[in-house]
């Protein structure tokens, strides 16, 4: 069996980032519209990747199989450019201008109200995107890449938003622990509440 390897993040791979966010962090969940939902993940992928201090791939064969992003206090923003600000600037004017849902703000709002008191703790940073290929079971990659991850961030506090919409389990069974958590109802047509989360941990 072919090994995967974890290295630095590949940015031409960001159609890929796009594919597995969009189906692991349910977008299409929320957004009904194929053009929107592809025109949504393409720059929030974009966005996350342009925020990040160190992003991690998981390649099988040479192909992406999942990918870490994380944003560490006091690095350097080494994937912002130019091309990239544009592109990020741009789509969120765009989203904003036509965005007459409030699921975001709501979301987002909830998650902001967490922060407000986790940043007490003085936390070194934050994974803040982390997806794998959903057609791949049971080899390890969320894990491989995880410890990658904290193999470059030891003796710091990071935290990371998530949702009962996504695997948040993954993280606990890792040694990440609850700070808080939020229900919030996104859908009108769909009266249960969706949980916001967020998790921090020690990597020693």
């Amino acid at each position: 069996m072919t090994k995967i390897q974890i290295k630095e993040f590949n940015p031409t791979d960001l159609e890929k980032v796009r594919q597995f966010a969009t189906t692991g962090m349910q977008f299409d969940k929320y957004i009904e519209n194929k053009f929107a939902l592809y025109f949504y993940g393409k720059i929030v992928a974009e966005m996350e990747l342009k925020n990040s201090t160190i992003a991690l791939g998981a390649y099988l064969e040479n192909k992406l199989v999942g990918f870490i992003f994380a944003r560490v206090n006091f690095q350097k923003l080494k994937y912002s450019n130019l091309k990239r600000n544009l592109t990020v600037n741009l789509g969120n004017k765009l989203i904003n201008l036509f965005d007459n849902d409030d699921m975001a703000k709501t979301y987002d709002q909830a998650n902001q109200r967490m922060l407000k008191q986790f940043m007490k703790n003085k936390p070194d940073g934050e994974v803040t995107f982390f997806a794998v290929d959903s057609n791949i079971k049971h080899q390890g990659i969320g894990t491989q890449l995880l410890e990658a991850l904290e193999n470059k961030l030891q003796n710091q506090l990071i935290y990371v938003f998530t949702d009962s919409n996504c695997d948040y389990q993954f993280y606990l069974k890792r040694g990440f622990k609850i700070f808080d958590q939020i229900d919030v109802t996104l859908d009108e047509k769909d009266s249960t509440p969706l949980t916001c989360f967020l998790l921090y941990k020690n990597i020693l």
